[in-house]
């Protein structure tokens, strides 16, 4: 039986839907005049918001060669400058935070309807369980640069879709122009560069000759352009952090250890946990549409073995680089980890949800809508977590869920029930976040 549809419902719905959670809390914050307590809320009052009123002092043009933050600057100038309008009342800014979260929603949903072309009932839900996601929503109501990151990569995903779609060099250039920005929020998100250089690579071009190549060369001059401005930064700050900030808070930053810098070392443990995320939420999130079709037709052999070599891979890596707990390891899973004996070095939680994250992927990607787009932007981000020297939960956990929401098929979430695993994840989303007040 199939669930009622939106499409008859005005166009406003989705995007009221959409903003209930963020009014809620507002409500609940009284304002926003109360601090909702989350993992790293501390930066608010340490680095983001100090050096949110340093530029706002020096406005117009202020001195970027030194702050106290780590991360880079535009969060803490766009700041700065709304609040020449509207106050720099910390409850105020809050606000521009969480409209921040709630554009980054809105263009998750614009990804899923649009760029994919989910029914807007299964779009709608999936924008709500990212929204709710642990670290997207209680980073919602503080100080902090992550949502403005992740929406600028959001923006860029959904236009470098719709160059390829259309074959238009304009989209791809207003996505080159979200990498940048999103570059110039977190240098975390330098990993789009591959995304939008494998985009300009593959894209298809309306036009032949001589005019291909210089489309083709105008696209790839675009990455390069947008990663000039983060990297004049880097070369006025002599490394990834500015002068006066704290190299601790900057995950992508070498430590140093006897007097010898550890940049260029590959840290697994970040992959590994961004694997296990992905595993947790897509077995709970596919559970039910898959059982539904066991019960319909048997799995394919070939699926099921491919499958099971991916689980192997999975297996096999956590015995060579094992997944062990450091002071440094924050989330939910690395605490659920330490419930569970370890084999090679590795809680067991990890043999589970690692091995099963390669099924799923596998699994997902051959039926993806947009195998391309899964694969990309998939590789780029795991690849780039082997650089993140501290395994925290929040560095992974956005990214881990929107990749496995890239790989809805439009009439997959139609029927009773299969939104029942989407359902979970909010309520175990919301509790979580709650579990800090």
């Amino acid at each position: 039986m199939r669930t009622p549809k939106l499409r008859a419902a005005p166009g406003w719905l989705v995007p009221v839907v959409l903003a209930v959670p963020y009014l809620v809390a507002i409500a609940a914050l009284r304002g926003l005049t109360v601090a909702l307590p989350i993992f790293h809320g501390g930066d608010e009052f340490n680095y983001h918001y100090p050096t949110i009123l340093r530029f706002a002092g020096e406005l117009p043009f202020p001195d970027l060669s030194a702050y106290h933050a780590a991360q880079t600057p535009l969060f803490h100038l766009l700041m700065a400058y709304l609040g020449k309008a509207i106050g720099y009342q910390l409850w105020r800014l809050r606000l521009v935070e969480v409209l921040i979260s709630y554009l980054a929603a809105l263009v998750v949903f614009v990804i899923l309807r649009r760029r994919l072309g989910l029914e807007r009932e299964a779009a709608l839900a999936l924008s709500l369980l990212f929204a709710l996601s642990p670290y997207m929503y209680g980073g919602s109501f503080r100080l902090l640069t992550d949502n403005l990151a992740t929406l600028f990569v959001l923006v860029a995903l959904e236009r470098f879709e719709r160059f390829r779609e259309t074959a238009r060099v304009g989209p791809f250039l207003v996505g080159c122009g979200s990498v940048g920005a999103a570059m110039l929020t977190r240098q975390s998100t330098a990993f789009m560069i591959g995304v939008a250089g494998l985009y300009a690579l593959r894209g298809r071009l309306p036009v032949r000759g001589w005019r291909a190549v210089r489309e083709r060369a105008l696209t790839l001059a675009a990455v390069a352009l947008a990663a000039v401005p983060v990297g004049a930064l880097f070369l006025t700050w002599h490394g990834l952090v500015p002068p006066g900030g704290d190299p601790s808070s900057c995950a992508l930053c070498p430590t140093k250890t006897a007097g010898q810098s550890a940049q260029g070392q590959l840290v697994f443990p970040s992959a590994e946990l961004a694997l296990a995320t992905i595993g947790l939420y897509g077995v709970v999130l596919f559970a039910p549409g898959l059982a539904r079709r066991i019960r319909i037709a048997p799995i394919s052999l070939a699926g099921v073995r491919g499958a099971l070599v991916v689980a192997a891979a999975g297996a096999l890596l956590l015995v060579i680089e094992p997944a062990r707990p450091s002071v440094h390891d924050a989330g939910i899973i690395w605490r659920a980890a330490g419930h569970f004996p370890a084999l090679f070095g590795s809680s067991l939680l990890f043999y589970l949800l690692v091995p099963l994250s390669g099924a799923i992927l596998w699994a997902r990607l051959h039926v993806a809508p947009r195998p391309w787009l899964v694969l990309v932007f998939g590789s780029c981000f795991l690849l780039s977590t082997l650089v993140i020297r501290y395994p925290w939960q929040k560095y992974v956990d956005p990214f881990a869920l929107l990749i496995l929401l890239l790989t809805v098929r439009p009439g997959e979430l139609t029927r009773r029930g299969d939104l029942a695993g989407a359902g979970v994840l909010a309520a175990a989303f919301i509790a979580y976040t709650l579990s800090f007040v």
